[in-house]
């Protein structure tokens, strides 16, 4: 059964973007260089059939993702329940797999909350998806504790990893482990603020080193924009779904005088595609919610970022109602700017599109969910869709297997905290 197939309700707008002719499987020419870099001699039958597999499977973690992020909203939503959020995942359950009693309760107010009418915008997804799962109302909870208990399990098996890497002592051996991290993970549909900061410092850095020319972006591509839905960091759920970062890397040529762009969004993701379709339906101005917890301790930079994000494109809003150590800040934008963002369903590690080329493309927070093979993939399909002498820029660190047409300009650590505790890698290529 395919992706659309699948889909319910509104999420069937994003199947009609699904098919459009645009959007091609990777040939076997496509994917020559990244074939014999990692010792494959694949015919043209056999890699047709091979990468329509790849992307049946790619599109099948989906529902693992969206399992994910209804968990994060368990763990740390405040639009269900008054009680205490859960400090992460790996802490809502015990090493021998049972639920804290904290744990316990936040899924019996989830459970309990669905079971009533829901306006919830989030909780009706959550609903619904169950409902599509064939989850009765009686199972309800026993299926929100048994999926917390594996994804809080598997969270732990990650920072155990992790941890193991950084006492290793071997930063290139973390890196490389790193950039691979969730290639078995669900594809969640969760978005932050913070890489976008990362993403406009990079173009600066690049702008003042004459590595970009002023007015040289014409068209950007985002792969893998994300929703709003239970952020994996915070998880704030006191305001609609929303997408960010189409809005964030527009903006960010705008200020810095790269060009007036127009934007393409790449997603195999049935509810991001149909949200933005919405959004672009509605034609009305869109408001973006900015949540920042004066606890995380950003660099300057950082918070002058989220005080200046939005000017150019919007006004400020109305924020949402918010609680103790959490500032807000809501940014309008104007309609003309949603005109200019265009969703695509497509699968970057075995799909590519032949229309009109980018100048910059932009993947934070999704090459991370595939391996080495399908980064490489993904590499060959991103150089085919790029103009000569287009950017590429992503916080993943990827394979050295990349296509030839790809020239890497190198490596920056980006900071968000004044510690220097978290922060992004961001690597960058220019299309020859």
């Amino acid at each position: 059964m395919s992706a659309c197939a699948t889909a319910v309700g509104a999420v069937w707008v994003a199947c009609l973007v699904a098919a459009s002719p645009e959007v091609r499987f990777l040939s076997l020419a496509d994917a020559r260089e990244a074939l014999g870099a990692f010792g494959r001699s694949d015919n043209a039958p056999a890699w047709d059939a091979w990468v329509r597999a790849q992307d049946r499977k790619v599109r099948a973690r989906i529902e693992r993702g969206v399992e994910d992020s209804i968990s994060n909203l368990i763990l740390y939503g405040t639009s269900f329940t008054p009680l205490p959020r859960l400090e992460s995942p790996e802490a809502s359950a015990t090493a021998a797999g049972e639920l804290v009693e904290a744990a316990r309760a936040r899924v019996k107010a989830a459970a309990a909350a669905l079971a009533r009418p829901i306006t919830n915008e989030r909780l009706r997804f959550a609903r619904d998806f169950l409902a599509r799962r064939g989850v009765p109302l009686k199972d309800v909870e026993p299926f929100l504790a048994g999926n917390l208990i594996r994804f809080a399990l598997e969270q732990r098996g990650y920072q155990e990893k992790l941890k193991s890497l950084r006492e290793s002592g071997d930063p290139d051996r973390t890196l490389f482990e790193q950039s691979t991290l969730f290639d078995r993970r669900g594809l969640s549909v969760d978005t932050s603020l913070l890489p976008n900061y990362a993403i406009e410092d990079t173009l600066r850095a690049m702008l003042r080193k004459n590595a970009l020319a002023p007015g040289s972006i014409r068209s950007i591509a985002v792969i893998g924009p994300g929703l709003d839905f239970a952020d994996k960091r915070d998880g704030y759920d006191f305001y609609p779904l929303q997408t960010i970062q189409p809005f964030a890397v527009m903006e960010a040529v705008i200020r810095l005088g790269l060009g007036q762009p127009k934007l393409v969004t790449l997603d195999l993701n049935p509810a991001v595609n149909a949200h933005i379709q919405r959004m672009k339906a509605k034609g009305s101005p869109y408001v973006l919610q900015l949540p920042r917890d004066l606890a995380a301790e950003w660099t300057p930079q950082a918070i002058a970022y989220w005080q200046h994000f939005g000017e150019l494109i919007g006004s400020p809003g109305a924020s949402a109602a918010t609680s103790k150590g959490l500032s807000v800040r809501a940014v309008t934008v104007q309609p003309k700017y949603l005109s200019l963002i265009e969703p695509l369903d497509l699968n970057v590690v075995a799909q590519v599109r032949d229309e009109e080329k980018f100048d910059l493309v932009v993947a934070t927070n999704i090459l991370v969910y595939y391996d080495r093979f399908q980064q490489a993939l993904a590499m060959a399909s991103i150089s085919k869709m790029m103009n000569a002498g287009g950017v590429f820029i992503s916080n993943t660190v990827l394979p050295a297997q990349r296509p030839t047409a790809l020239e890497y300009l190198g490596r920056r650590y980006v900071t968000y905290s004044a510690s220097g505790s978290y922060g992004d890698n961001v690597v960058v290529y220019r299309r020859k």
